[in-house]
């Protein structure tokens, strides 16, 4: 595999769309045709995003009850889980494909790895889809043109040091370490809260 960020970029659109296409709020990810592993795991990933996008709309509407607070949360927290997993398990095939093997011991590291980068860019996607929407929605904020292209840059910025990142690392300049996130608060081991709870 040796895909670039912009096919990345068009994969994470092609969910974002998929997901538009239908009118429920959080339905199951389809899966894709013809498709390899890594292709339905970064749809899938996109998918995540997308109905937690949704989600954190829902949430903030004024007249939900404490109940249907109580529900999307607890969905939400679960979706947030899913992501962090999709991204780390991303991480794990990303090292395994892109890191030379031995690793060159003189590789530098980032402040981030490629897995959340990409999740940025997963991210990004649905800011403009989202932002066009709005752009063009009659009544919508003056804002959003200008807004949507900002948006455009950044993910021209993003898409040129996601694919640099790639060659670094497969040139063994870059090291690709993951980052694991350890999240405390929907562990019952780790959160104060939850212990002894079942």
């Amino acid at each position: 595999m040796r895909m670039q960020a912009a096919e990345i970029a068009d994969l994470f659109g092609q969910a974002i769309a998929a997901y538009h296409a239908q009118d429920q709020l959080d339905p199951v990810c389809p899966q894709l045709h013809e498709a390899d592993a890594w292709t339905q795991s970064l749809f899938e990933k996109s998918w995540i995003d997308t109905v937690q996008w949704h989600l954190e709309d829902e949430i903030r509407r004024p007249n939900l009850d404490g109940s249907a607070v109580l529900g999307l949360k607890r969905r939400i927290d679960a979706l947030n889980q899913a992501r962090t997993n999709a991204v780390e398990a991303m991480d794990i095939h990303l090292q395994g494909l892109l890191q030379p093997v031995p690793p060159l011991g003189a590789s530098e590291l980032r402040t981030e790895s490629l897995g959340w980068a990409l999740d940025r860019l997963c991210i990004l996607q649905l800011k403009r889809y989202h932002m066009e929407i709005e752009a063009m929605r009659e009544g919508g904020p003056a804002t959003a043109a200008s807004r949507l292209k900002v948006l455009h840059q950044q993910n021209q910025q993003l898409l040129a040091a996601v694919d640099q990142l790639m060659e670094d690392i497969r040139a063994g300049k870059v090291r690709y370490q993951p980052y694991a996130q350890h999240k405390l608060y929907n562990d019952p081991d780790t959160n104060p809260a939850l212990y002894g709870v079942s």
